[in-house]
């Protein structure tokens, strides 16, 4: 890593994010940040409710006030400038996306009738755009772009990895906000408006003991409904979620850089059927007005709210290796290791190998345990592609 940026920039940036999910008042200095790390020209930040087209989030970064003026006028031209809804829906939310990757003709000024390339970006000496997707499912769509000046050059490996690195700590903090009463945090502190919240919060230390719980995860808690506290510690009735809860509230203590997609929506099951999801939001000291001991704070998605990437929750979860990613689904579809060896056409003692690291990993001992995680683990939304993924009022939210 440290050969595209050092630990401790890499972990500066991810702190802004993370001051952002509570106070979205720093949306601004983050942005600014990572446009400035990455040198690209300019910014953009949109989150808007579905199906209404509420926005939740607008934040733009060294944009000139005559064309953040005029960006309202080019919806339509920038959902077509990515080729349109078809191609949109098929980009991965784990990874950033190239607007001269995805559609080249587009940043040729000399070949594109699109009015938003040729009136907006070409007049400003933009010659490309790299967009991270912050939601796309019935509840909301969202995305951060950046805009690079042909003073920069073309748009290369290091900020696309950089960018990568940073896809699920803004993910994370975009779900944040959307559970929080936005309204609310820019009168109030946080600690004020966790209290209010109707989605439970629960407050807890690097070794998951609660600390607080909100009204509505004190309710949740009483009904023993998704988790519960015994002997002060909160745990789930099913072993993977609290497995995968506790290694992210750890990681939230120990290094936040270093989360990425553990306690990214950890889904849940409700009483009587019903899905939610678990989203670990890290506290380091002066990030609220709670103390105590705080290590994360644990919010409880109500069952349409949550953000799911499409990436493999539990691989994503437990931090497998693509190797082990592959181990494990084969096990968990009812293959034995030496039918597992010979459908991925490797050694038997390779396949033994990373299923002790897999064990080691999850804190089980036996395959049957990994397909039982498998399944208290399964992904409690769709968010397939008939979803929307643009609002072409706000263009910022197509990019």
């Amino acid at each position: 890593m440290d050969d595209i940026i050092s630990a401790a920039t890499l972990s500066s940036l991810i702190g802004l994010i993370y001051d952002a999910a509570i106070n979205p008042g720093a949306w601004a200095k983050a942005l600014d940040a990572i446009r400035t790390e990455l040198n690209f020209g300019n910014a953009t930040l949109s989150l808007h409710s579905l199906p209404a087209g509420e926005v939740l989030l607008n934040e733009t970064v060294n944009i000139p006030q005559r064309y953040l003026s005029s960006m309202a006028d080019y919806g339509p031209d920038v959902l077509d400038q990515w080729g349109g809804m078809p191609v949109i829906m098929q980009w991965p939310l784990d990874r950033p996306a190239v607007l001269s990757q995805v559609n080249p003709d587009v940043v040729r000024y000399d070949l594109t009738q699109n009015r938003y390339s040729l009136e907006w970006a070409r007049p400003q000496g933009l010659i490309d755009v790299l967009a991270i997707p912050l939601a796309r499912d019935a509840r909301a769509v969202g995305s951060v772009a950046f805009g690079r000046h042909e003073s920069a050059g073309s748009i290369g490996t290091r900020e696309f990895e950089i960018a990568r690195l940073l896809v699920p700590h803004l993910q994370r903090a975009a779900t944040i906000n959307r559970l929080l009463d936005l309204t609310a945090l820019a009168r109030f502190t946080f600690a004020g408006v966790v209290d209010t919240l109707s989605a439970p919060v629960l407050l807890v230390a690097a070794d998951l003991r609660l600390i607080h719980a909100n009204p509505a995860a004190k309710e949740m808690l009483a009904a023993a409904d998704l988790i519960r506290v015994r002997g002060g510690v909160v745990s789930s009735t099913v072993g993977g979620v609290t497995k995968a809860l506790a290694v992210a509230v750890t990681q939230a203590k120990t290094d936040e850089s270093a989360m990425a997609r553990r306690g990214l929506g950890i889904p849940v099951s409700r009483h009587g059927g019903g899905k939610a999801a678990l989203h670990v939001l890290p506290l380091r000291l002066g990030r609220m007005a709670v103390d105590g001991g705080a290590a994360a704070a644990v919010f409880v998605a109500r069952t349409d709210d949550p953000f799911v990437p499409p990436t493999e929750v539990v691989s994503a979860l437990f931090g497998f290796t693509p190797a082990e990613s592959r181990i494990f689904d084969q096990i968990v579809t009812g293959r034995t290791v030496d039918e597992a060896a010979a459908a991925l056409d490797v050694e038997l003692s390779t396949v033994k190998t990373h299923l002790q690291r897999i064990f080691s990993k999850t804190g089980v001992r036996r395959q049957g345990d990994l397909l039982r995680i498998a399944v208290s683990l399964a992904v409690p939304v769709d968010v397939g592609p008939s979803l929307p993924a643009c609002n072409r009022k706000h263009p910022a939210s197509c990019h």
